[in-house]
């Protein structure tokens, strides 16, 4: 779905919701993020199915917290552990936010390569094609040689429903 926000352009930037994007249930977003960590040739331990499963499951950006509250059996800082090198092999995006780090699963379906858009106002997440942003990346990295990684950005602003209340 579009939807027209304050200074879109006349071609306007395609916006979803985030929980519309992943349209897999948990069980098939587990068995993908599974084969991919298969396919890395990484080992598949209880700790690490546990901490996908929660995520698997949840379609916000849940914090480490979070996470192992939902796994009582698990120690917290094998959470931790866990979230830091599933984030690191790229199997779950790490988003700064403002009640910390939000971990979410970044490996669930093809339609699943986006950026995340978080409202200031309401929270709500959702989602931007990364292509939109592919310009601006490629023109920070000539200008400063810094490279974005894009999967791993979240843009704060205004979403259309806060901006049309104001």
């Amino acid at each position: 779905m579009t939807r027209d926000y304050p200074g879109a352009e006349a071609s306007s930037v395609d916006v979803v919701g985030h929980s519309e994007l992943h349209s897999q249930n948990a069980d098939g977003a587990l068995a993908a993020a599974l084969e991919a960590l298969r396919g890395m040739g990484e080992r598949i331990t209880s700790p690490r199915v546990a901490v996908l499963r929660v995520l698997a499951a949840e379609h916000a950006h849940l914090t480490a917290e979070q996470v192992g509250g939902a796994l009582p059996d698990v120690h917290r800082a094998t959470v931790f552990r866990t979230l830091d090198k599933l984030a690191a092999l790229g199997l779950v995006s790490a988003s700064r936010m403002d009640e910390g780090t939000g971990y979410h699963l970044a490996v669930v379906a093809a339609r699943h390569d986006h950026l995340h858009a978080r409202c200031q106002q309401c929270g709500r997440v959702e989602a931007l094609p990364r292509e939109a942003f592919r310009e601006a990346r490629d023109h920070v990295a000539d200008e400063t040689a810094f490279r974005v990684n894009l999967r791993a950005s979240v843009l704060v602003g205004i979403c259309a429903a806060c901006a049309a209340s104001r």
